[in-house]
């Protein structure tokens, strides 16, 4: 395997010599001032507020639930966000338990922008809507039946109204369902990006900021924009050299775009300087020896995250894209591994794997988790309760990773412990999604019993987060849903109430209350 490898890059150097000089590349003046200006984005967070329209949780009283509000910034948020991500950091998603089972694979999986609703999309070319207003709820609202799939649906987005679904499968039109006041479909319309290509898939689509236009990469290396009020294709671009696997907006005002692809590239465009007839990227991330399957962004203009089938993530700063030399090396080894190596099939060979690219500008690697099989998704973690400080990714060894941003460590890795059901395929966990203003994550397995599954942070007798040690790389069996005692019950809500305590004398947030508060049980 490696003498084919191999004679697939007649212009690349010696794998031991290349890797040299990118251990030297790496630890160049520029990369360690990267390093820096990373670390200061978190010590310096970004502040943001709590926007959800759920009334529910502001008016519990009982004094638990206010001094937890309290903690989490939902009262008297006073502008300082670190004491929050302290203690959130101390409860990461660790147990969980299986809340759908499906008859198919299910591709898809995502929290609309206010965690009040889930979204999910299953081989049995079905899309489901769920209630997820608390963190114990996850009720199924409606079930759609979509039209005209072609083997599956591949991609779906929640308009940020929750008033629209749109969904992709193989077909030259991306499909829009309107949603009616209890999430019943009223109608389900096509929208014809009319491609060139005969064989036609869009693999990756998202709503803009404001629900007028949707954004879409295909197999035929464009990338292309449907706009709602017009009711046409208003942008064609042929981006890349192989399949888009994923595409997304940058930032809130939709004009800036970052796509990756088959090529091993992650693009970014701008819509204010693009022309479709000579389209050229403002800026090129080069670095991934095979495709890219998802693109991420922090939202801030600042860094964006790629997973790819070189079973890898990096991690890039807007401000450092990549030279010609390096976009060339980088495309040369995305061929030459796409050749042999199908990710379709299984996992990747030993002898393919950390083939680094000399240049490669990207600020941080993070290796772990299994990229075969589908295209895996990864995600910055949420603003509000992390600060972002978490990279979360499926995999296709049946686990979710969590790593951490600045260090590149796994701090969680969530498996059902003794899963032997099925083939490593079947375990497939193709999409990840953390709740936006609360501590849980749910993943979308190709599984079909534990379709997706939540993973929690549960206070308990024997696993007091203020004692515990730090935890390392574990498996985590899955937790059958059980009703605890009224005992249990309000021991594990003293211990919360007591680690509240410890954590905001710790943090020096001041926790006395407000004459306007109160914090009797009502």
């Amino acid at each position: 395997m490696y003498r084919m490898f191999a004679s697939l890059f007649p212009h690349e150097p010696n794998i031991q010599q290349e890797t040299q000089e990118e251990h030297i590349e790496k630890n160049s003046e520029e990369h360690m001032e990267a390093l820096r200006d990373l670390h200061d984005t978190y010590n310096h967070p970004i502040k943001c507020s709590y926007r959800t329209n759920f009334e529910k949780i502001s008016n519990k009283k009982n004094s638990i639930s206010i001094l937890r509000q309290r903690e989490m910034g939902l009262i008297q948020f006073r502008q300082y966000p670190q004491a929050r991500y302290r203690l959130l950091n101390r409860l990461l998603p660790k147990e969980g338990e299986v809340v759908a089972s499906m008859t198919r694979p299910t591709f898809c999986g995502q929290f609309s922008d206010d965690g009040q609703r889930f979204i999910s999309a299953c081989q049995d070319n079905s899309i489901r809507l769920y209630d997820t207003s608390s963190s114990k709820t996850f009720v199924q609202l409606s079930e759609i039946e979509a039209i005209e799939v072609g083997w599956s649906i591949l991609d779906t987005a929640l308009s940020p109204d929750r008033a629209q679904i749109a969904y992709s499968t193989w077909s030259d039109c991306i499909y829009l369902v309107k949603l009616d006041e209890n999430y019943s479909p009223s109608s389900i319309s096509s929208l014809c990006l009319q491609p060139e290509a005969n064989r036609f898939s869009i693999f990756s689509l998202q709503f803009s900021k404001s629900g007028s236009e949707i954004i879409c990469g295909s197999n035929d290396t464009c990338v292309y924009i449907f706009d709602l009020e017009k009711q046409k294709r208003t942008l064609r671009v042929k981006a890349h050299y192989n399949d888009v696997n994923t595409v997304r907006f940058i930032d809130d005002s939709n004009a800036l775009i970052v796509s990756g692809s088959d090529d091993g590239l992650v693009l970014v465009w701008d819509r204010r300087a693009l022309n479709e007839t000579q389209p050229k990227p403002v800026g090129v991330f080069a670095g991934h020896t095979s495709g890219i399957t998802f693109v991420h962004s922090r939202m801030d203009t600042r860094y964006l995250i790629s997973n790819s089938k070189d079973q890898s993530i990096k991690l890039w700063d807007m401000r450092r894209f990549a030279d010609e030399s390096t976009i060339f090396k980088s495309r040369i080894a995305s061929n030459a591994i796409n050749r042999v190596w199908d990710y379709r099939v299984g996992t990747q060979p030993q002898t393919l794997q950390r083939h680094e690219i000399a240049g490669d500008p990207s600020v941080f690697t993070y290796r772990g988790h299994s990229v075969s099989y589908t295209l895996i998704r990864s995600y910055f973690s949420p603003a509000f309760t992390t600060g972002q400080k978490y990279i979360i990714t499926g995999s296709s060894d049946g686990c979710v990773y969590i790593y951490d941003i600045l260090t590149g460590a796994v701090e969680r890795c969530l498996r059902i412990r003794n899963n032997q059901y099925g083939t490593g395929r079947d375990k497939c966990v193709r999409d990840v999604s953390w709740h936006p203003y609360d501590s849980y994550i749910i993943s979308t397995s190709w599984d079909n019993r534990r379709a997706h599954v939540r993973w929690t942070h549960k206070i308990s007798d024997s696993t007091e987060p203020y004692l515990s040690p730090p935890i390392e790389t574990r498996t985590i069996s899955v937790q059958t849903p059980s009703t605890p005692s009224s005992d249990q019950s309000r021991e594990s809500s003293r211990i919360f109430q007591n680690y509240i305590f410890h954590q905001s004398h710790d943090s020096g947030v001041n926790i006395d209350i407000d004459e306007d508060e109160s914090l009797s049980e009502q």
